[in-house]
């Protein structure tokens, strides 16, 4: 009922202001089954709602209204998924401060306009921002990391203005401002420049992004300066792709390097194979300089990566239209853990589609896939209308 007063008022004026306008949404249950610790089983109910509205030529708005309501194991701790050498190292009576519930939620994840004059386009509002080349890993990306096992899965958008200019074939220009933070002053802010251009078949870009964060470490300002570039092409019929930036921080011992290397094929028989390779600067190089603070930031999602090197390798197969089959594997080689991650993609009807994915960690107790080991798997059902 919330989430239909929240939305109304704007399906209201959609349909009276905007003669051309679609309504379109989703449904999609989760069921997640896994063993970390113990046995945990998560069911997630998410509903999507959006909206277009043709506003002439190539201008339109679009703006989409997120349900989600989580049962069963809604409860996690941090010190789950850091080796027990350390977890153990905290009392019992502060364990609590550690403690993570998933709550039910209802938010707008996307709602902008677009609008377009000849090779000018400007966008306005919380929308969807994606501009790296790499596959899992993106290091000139300064936004919500994509989920490893289902890099492809949508992401909430960035309350941006965004000023975009193309020319020639693939060349152009954009600016984009980023704002974040709800309540009170804005917590974080950024502004991205991006210049791209394609030569000879190949799409080359060079980016520079000045960032500002007050949510990183309490009571505290960080400045981060990102310059970087970015590739993308085919030779031979091989896909390849590069994507790196150095981070320079006003403290400087947090100033890293990042970038990833990858490629792929597929072949007559419709297998199709790739491998990428990331490069994490602000990851350890030895399983034993592994810190509390890191693992911290890593089962919060503050930190990519414990090692300073992983990489991805997979594999799937078309069966037939709309149905895949396929297999990934995650490994750090700093300290020789992993993680296996089968997958199953069916189109069961023209709007029905399900999605399993398997979850199978390996590595020693204090290694960054076996601190805390995972056995388990995602079933994921998607309906559209």
């Amino acid at each position: 009922m919330r989430m239909f007063r929240a939305i109304a008022p704007l399906l209201i004026v959609s349909s009276t202001a905007f003669p051309q306008v679609d309504f379109s949404g989703s449904y999609e249950n989760v069921l997640t089954v896994q063993y970390v610790e113990d046995f945990s089983i998560l069911d997630l109910n998410n509903l999507v709602l959006s909206v277009d509205g043709n506003l002439g030529g190539s201008s339109f708005l679009h703006a989409d209204a997120e349900a989600s309501l989580p049962f069963g194991s809604v409860q996690a701790n941090l010190l789950d998924f850091v080796p027990d050498s350390l977890a153990d190292m905290i009392p019992d009576s502060l364990r609590y401060l550690y403690d993570y519930k998933l709550e039910p939620s209802f938010r707008i994840s996307n709602a902008y306009m677009s609008i377009s004059w000849k090779r000018l386009v400007a966008r306005l509002g919380k929308q969807p921002m994606a501009w790296g080349t790499g596959y899992i890993w993106n290091p000139t990306e300064i936004i919500a990391p994509k989920l490893a096992y289902d890099p492809s899965y949508r992401r909430d958008g960035e309350n941006a203005l965004k000023l975009a200019a193309s020319w020639g074939s693939g060349g152009g220009a954009e600016v984009i401002g980023v704002l974040r933070g709800v309540t009170g002053r804005p917590d974080s802010a950024m502004v991205i420049g991006r210049l791209k251009e394609n030569i000879f078949g190949f799409d080359l870009a060079a980016i520079g992004a000045w960032f500002w964060d007050t949510t990183t470490t309490p009571d505290t300002t960080r400045r981060r300066l990102l310059l970087g570039g970015q590739f993308a092409g085919e030779i031979g019929n091989i896909g390849l792709w590069t994507e790196g930036g150095y981070n320079l921080y006003e403290e400087d011992p947090l100033s890293y390097a990042e970038f990833v290397v990858g490629l792929d094929h597929t072949f007559t028989f419709r297998t199709h194979v790739m491998a990428e390779y990331l490069y994490y600067g602000r990851g350890f190089d030895s399983a034993d300089d592994y810190t509390f603070t890191g693992w911290l930031e890593r089962a919060s999602g503050l930190r990519k990566a414990m090692g300073q090197h992983l990489v991805c390798l997979g594999a799937d197969q078309t069966i037939i239209s709309f149905h895949n089959v396929g297999i990934s594997a995650i490994f750090n080689p700093v300290d020789g853990s992993g993680i296996v991650i089968p997958r199953l993609s069916l189109n069961l009807a023209d709007n029905l589609d399900l999605s399993a994915f398997g979850l199978i960690s390996f590595g020693d107790e204090d290694s960054e896939f076996g601190a805390a080991p995972v056995k388990g798997g995602i079933l994921r059902l998607t309906g559209y209308f």
